[in-house]
C-alpha cells in the first residue's frame, strides 16, 4: 500500500494570531484556544458537508486518489507496547497514553503518515472526564483500598486526550444458504400417574417438529462497520465504546488535533476488514433464518459474497488512563463524544473474602432463627 507525498508539511501545531503560542482545540465547540493570552481563533471548516466513502480496492491498491494523501508528523513509538502516536512541537517528556512507560522523547522521528478522510472532534472536555472517571470509579464494588486512595488529582489529571484510528466500511452481501425449517405439530399422548393409590389416565399434548429441507439466497447491506486500526486498544475495549455520533463526523482538519495527540493506523485495511466480515456475520445468520422461517431453524451451509466494499479512514476520540496495580496494566477508557466509560479493574481479594464470610454468618443465623 503506496501514497504520494505531495502535501505541504505541517509542523504539529497552529499558531494563536495573537501572541504566536501554540492553539488548542476547545472540545465540543468550533473554536482553537490559546492557553497563554486566551485569544479565540475560529476553526476554518470545508463547504463540503457529505461524508463518502472510497471504493476499497482503489484505496488499497491505489495512491492518487482523493484524500489519500499525507501530513507530515512527529511520531514517537512506545517501547513498552509499541504504540505509535503523534507528538505536539517541544514536548521534552511524556508518558504512552496506553501503558504509562515514559517516553524516549530524543527517539521521535518526522514522518510523512496517511492522512484520515475524517475525524470526529472532541465533544468530551477534560473537566468534564475526570468527573465522569471519579463517577465510574467510585461505583467500583470490591476494589482495593489502595486503588481507591490512589484516585487523586494527580491520576485523573493524567487523562490524557487522543485520537485513534478507525477503519470504517460499507458493503453489500449476498449469501447462498442451505438448511432446515422446522414446522412444530402437536400430538395428543396418554399417561398414567398415581393419585390417592391408584392409577389415573390423563393425556397431553406434546410438541414435534417436521424438518423440511430449504435453501436460498439472501441479501444484506451493511454501512459504517468500524473497526479499531489500533493494537494498543483491544477491539473488546473498543466495541464497548459505541455506539458514535458519527453524525458529527468533519472532513480530517489539523486544527481539531491542537492540543491533542493521534496514534497513527497499526492494522492494516485487509487485516480489518476480515475483522469488519466477522462483526457483520451475526447479522447475515439472522437474515438467514428469517429467510427460512417456520418455528426453528437449523443452517447447514452457507457462503458469502462481499460486493461494492467501501471504506473510510477515521480519527475518533477518547480520554484514556493507563496505569499500574500491582504489576498489571489497567486501562480506563472514556468516548469522547458520548462520555461512555469502559475499564478494566482490579479486585480486592480480601473484601471478596470478607463479603463472603458476611454472607456465611448471616445465612447462619437465618437458619438457627428459622429452625428456633
Amino acid at each position: 500500500m503506496s501514497f504520494e507525498v505531495k502535501n505541504e508539511s505541517i509542523d504539529g501545531s497552529i499558531k494563536c494570531k495573537n501572541c504566536g503560542a501554540a492553539l488548542e482545540y476547545q472540545p465540543g465547540t468550533s473554536t482553537l484556544k490559546c492557553p497563554y493570552c486566551g485569544t479565540i481563533n475560529e476553526i476554518t471548516t470545508t463547504n463540503d458537508k457529505n461524508i463518502d466513502s472510497f471504493d476499497y480496492n482503489d484505496f488499497i491498491n491505489s495512491d492518487k486518489l482523493p484524500n489519500n494523501n499525507t501530513t507530515e508528523a512527529n511520531i514517537v513509538q512506545c517501547s513498552n507496547c509499541g504504540a505509535t502516536t503523534t507528538l505536539a512541537p517541544g514536548i521534552t517528556a511524556d508518558k504512552c497514553p496506553f501503558c504509562a512507560t515514559p517516553l524516549v522523547i530524543n527517539t521521535k522521528q518526522t514522518q510523512r503518515i496517511l492522512k484520515p478522510h475524517y475525524v470526529l472532534p472532541f465533544i468530551i472536555n477534560q473537566p468534564r472526564a475526570i468527573e465522569l472517571y471519579k463517577k465510574w470509579m467510585s461505583k467500583l464494588w470490591f476494589a482495593p483500598d489502595n486503588l481507591v486512595k490512589n484516585t487523586n488529582e494527580t491520576r485523573v489529571n493524567s487523562l490524557k486526550g487522543i485520537y485513534i484510528p478507525y477503519w470504517s466500511y460499507d458493503t453489500d452481501t449476498k449469501t447462498e444458504y442451505v438448511g432446515e425449517q422446522g414446522i412444530y405439530y402437536w400430538v395428543t399422548e396418554t399417561y398414567y400417574e398415581e393419585e390417592n393409590g391408584e392409577q389415573v389416565e390423563r393425556t397431553r399434548e406434546v410438541r414435534h417438529t417436521n424438518w423440511y429441507s430449504v435453501s436460498g439466497t439472501v441479501h444484506c447491506s451493511f454501512d459504517d462497520i468500524l473497526v479499531s486500526a489500533s493494537k494498543s486498544l483491544p477491539q473488546t475495549l473498543a466495541n464497548k465504546l459505541e455506539p458514535w455520533t458519527l453524525d458529527r463526523l468533519q472532513h480530517y482538519n489539523d486544527q481539531y488535533m491542537s492540543g491533542f495527540q493521534a496514534e497513527t493506523y497499526q492494522l492494516a485495511p485487509d487485516a480489518c476488514l476480515e475483522t469488519a466480515k466477522q462483526l457483520i456475520n451475526d447479522d447475515i445468520l439472522n437474515a438467514i433464518r428469517n429467510d427460512i422461517g417456520g418455528d426453528e431453524q437449523h443452517i447447514t451451509d452457507y457462503d458469502n459474497q462481499y460486493l461494492n466494499i467501501a471504506i473510510k479512514y477515521e480519527l475518533l476520540p477518547i480520554w484514556i488512563s493507563a496505569f499500574y496495580f500491582e504489576n498489571k496494566l489497567y486501562q480506563i477508557v472514556i468516548n469522547g463524544a458520548t462520555g461512555e466509560v469502559i475499564g478494566e479493574r482490579p479486585y480486592s481479594t480480601s473484601k471478596i473474602l470478607f463479603a463472603i464470610l458476611i454472607g456465611i454468618v448471616v445465612l447462619m443465623i437465618l437458619y438457627f432463627c428459622f429452625k428456633n
